[in-house]
């Protein structure tokens, strides 16, 4: 029990320390790219754009009023006779409603609601951009930082073995080829030391962007990580669960309905009109009234209707057809990504299990070299494949974590969509 409350306790105040330093966590990167991104904020507005859209046509269900006021003064005069001025005024109330409209309303609305759904689809997938964007810029972070720790080790380690080969020219045992290449590979890796600083720069700058903040960030808390992926069950599942696949799944549907709005004009459109008003010169005395219905039926459009049927009805095709394309296609990058995912959490693990054999070769030809019982140039070589598979270590674990990246961006999945759906 002391030991959670002890982790728990350290857990708080590493992310307190995080917080007031400059440095950002992987859930703050989210929920700062929550609030400043500009991309979420215009994905944001969209939707809200299109759910007004519904509100707009929903209004032919409903009646359509208008008010209207008109005052007018108007004069004559005739040839010797004084001129006469008249005054009128009136005002009214005017009221429509569509009674049938051949379907035309239903589609209009039911359209409206498609594209509602295309554009949540649509945010969705912004979402999972935005966040592999941010999590690709943190990933580089993670990468920088530890290749400037890594680039430091090599530095440390290339001097002790300037100084071990320089007492060993010093008493006779080494010859000066030996001594001036372990110089150079010194100044070698102070410079990739420097060149490693300046890789940071960059990427916390590249970070910020990703955010959406102007101020600069310090740098982030975590360690490269990235976990194994599932095995690949049901593709067309997954395929079907797309953002992009439900996207052209509605295009179908808002092109139908689409074809069902411009069939509705072959049909009657019967409307309830009503209207009342009042007039006068000086006073609204004057009251008047009408209501009636009436009815329209095209009979004669020279073919447009007949060409515009079959222009929508062809539209529908090309959305079906899109369909079938678009689902193929995913389901070939699906497959793709995931290959890359699990060959390159594979390497990975396979890089590992390399560095720890090179680890342990070093070890023993740095002592049998001590010793005098291993040459120079044998021992160099060790010593170069060390260090090779440090750094092919590190990009491998860099590479696992933007493949897994690249799979939930893929699948169109992202935390924020995640909770919206949970909630």
């Amino acid at each position: 029990m002391k030991i959670i409350y002890l982790t728990a306790t350290l857990a708080i105040c590493g992310q307190l320390a995080a917080q007031t330093n400059g440095v950002l966590t992987w859930d703050q990167c989210l929920k700062e790219t929550k609030t400043y991104s500009p991309n979420m904020i215009s994905a944001k507005a969209a939707v809200r754009e299109l759910q007004h859209n519904v509100v707009a046509a929903t209004a032919g269900f409903l009646p359509q009023i208008n008010a209207s006021a008109k005052h007018t003064k108007s004069g004559s005069r005739a040839d010797d006779s004084a001129s006469k001025e008249q005054d009128s005024t009136s005002a009214g109330l005017s009221l429509s409603q569509s009674l049938y409209s051949g379907g035309a309303n239903t589609a209009r609305r039911e359209q409206a609601l498609i594209r509602l759904n295309i554009g949540k689809e649509q945010y969705r997938a912004t979402l999972s951009d935005i966040e592999q964007q941010a999590r690709l810029a943190y990933i580089d972070v993670l990468y920088a930082q530890e290749l400037i720790d890594l680039t430091r080790k090599i530095t440390d380690r290339r001097a002790n073995n300037v100084r071990l080969i320089q007492l060993r020219f010093d008493g006779g045992r080494e010859n000066a080829g030996s001594l001036a290449r372990s110089k150079a590979q010194l100044k070698e890796a102070e410079f990739e030391e420097r060149e490693a600083h300046r890789s940071l720069d960059y990427a916390l700058k590249n970070l910020s962007a990703a955010i959406g903040r102007i101020e600069p960030i310090a740098g982030v808390a975590g360690a490269l990580s990235f976990t194994s992926p599932d095995p690949l069950a049901n593709l067309q599942v997954l395929t079907r669960q797309t953002p992009n696949y439900l996207i052209a799944e509605k295009q179908v549907e808002s092109a139908r309905q689409g074809l069902t709005v411009t069939r509705s004009e072959r049909f009657p459109s019967i409307k309830l009109s009503a209207s009342t008003g009042l007039a006068g010169e000086q006073d609204l005395r004057d009251e008047s009234w009408s209501m009636g219905v009436s009815a329209s039926i095209p009979l004669f459009t020279g073919r447009r209707l007949t060409s515009e049927v079959l222009a929508a009805n062809e539209q529908v095709i090309q959305t079906e057809m899109d369909l079938i394309d678009t689902g193929n296609s995913i389901m070939a990058s699906l497959q793709g990504t995931w290959n890359n995912y699990t060959d390159a959490v594979e390497y990975a693990e396979v890089q590992k299990t390399l560095l720890d054999a090179e680890v342990l070769r070093a070890e023993i030809s740095t002592a049998k070299y001590k010793q005098g019982l291993l040459d120079y140039e044998d021992w160099d070589i060790i010593e170069s494949n060390l260090i090779s598979q440090n750094k092919l270590h590190l990009q491998r674990q860099r590479a696992a974590a933007v493949q897994e990246a690249n799979w939930r961006n893929a699948l169109g999945q992202s935390v924020w969509a995640t909770t919206e759906e949970s909630n």
